[in-house]
């Protein structure tokens, strides 16, 4: 090629649709260099180097480091670019998962922010459930606040290495017998729900059936009171309790500033 044929600098980044930084960078690290430099330090390009830096692009819109592109670039060869594509098909589907996975999440928390500003509140009701598999992490008995961040930390780690989908609602389960007694404020295990039906020592099923319900709106220091209007009403009822409880949030920081907006609904299992 004659030197005519030659793009500078500003004009090859103009084509590729990039800074003159870029370019620079590329050439700093090796991955991208310059077809020449004249004896004035000025960078030229060639036609043909458009070829490199569409391979460069290619690799990196499909998640590929600078690093890893210099050294398939270094030994280029047909099977290596097949290993470089198979291994960047495997990365782009687990992101699609995540994707996917998070699409799920807003719209679950969507649904659910939406839905909280139209129920009743602090009226109590008999409301039929559907089984729920949930994913548990036991909380300490005598409510040590350390011990219980230790614990939910190992539980998310847990999900995580095992690949385990849960969604929102989250919350806590008090035991059936912690409820008869009136003892509200130490529940036995936080729970996250699970997308789907599944085994395991840490999956607890909440049963189908009947459920009283209460959906307490405002702090956390007031649910006990929350708590005593539902026991009452299920004994004005005449109903049995059966089950544990499961309270969960459906309004709480995530959308609602004030503590004092909070909506936690209380499902306690009747007969």
């Amino acid at each position: 090629m004659s030197k005519n044929q030659y793009l500078t600098t500003s004009e090859f980044a103009k084509a590729c649709g990039v800074s003159k930084h870029t370019l620079f960078h590329y050439d700093d690290i090796g991955i991208l260099k310059p077809e020449y430099v004249n004896e004035k330090g000025y960078r030229f390009y060639s036609l043909k180097q458009f070829s490199t830096f569409d391979i460069i692009v290619t690799l990196q819109e499909a998640g590929t480091p600078l690093s890893e592109i210099k050294e398939y670039l270094d030994h280029k060869s047909p099977t290596r670019f097949l290993s470089v594509l198979k291994q960047k098909k495997k990365q782009l589907a687990l992101e699609q998962k995540k994707i996917e996975r998070m699409e799920r999440l807003l719209q679950t928390i969507y649904d659910m922010t939406k839905n909280a500003l139209q129920v009743v509140c602090d009226v109590p009701f008999i409301q039929e459930f559907e089984e729920e598999y949930l994913i548990t992490v036991a909380l300490s008995p005598d409510g040590i606040e350390k011990e219980d961040v230790k614990n939910m930390g190992e539980h998310f780690d847990y999900c995580a290495d095992h690949h385990i989908e849960y969604t929102y609602p989250s919350g806590i389960i008090i035991g059936k017998d912690h409820v008869e007694r009136g003892i509200y404020h130490k529940p036995e295990f936080f729970f996250n729900k699970l997308l789907k039906k599944q085994k395991g020592e840490k999956v607890h099923v909440k049963p189908k059936g009947k459920y009283a319900v209460i959906n307490h709106k405002g702090g956390y220091d007031m649910l006990p009171k929350s708590y005593v209007a539902l026991v009452n009403y299920i004994k004005e009822n005449r109903l049995s309790i059966i089950g544990d409880a499961y309270e969960q949030e459906i309004l709480s920081y995530l959308a609602a500033e004030d503590p004092s907006d909070y909506i936690i609904q209380i499902a306690i299992q009747v007969d």
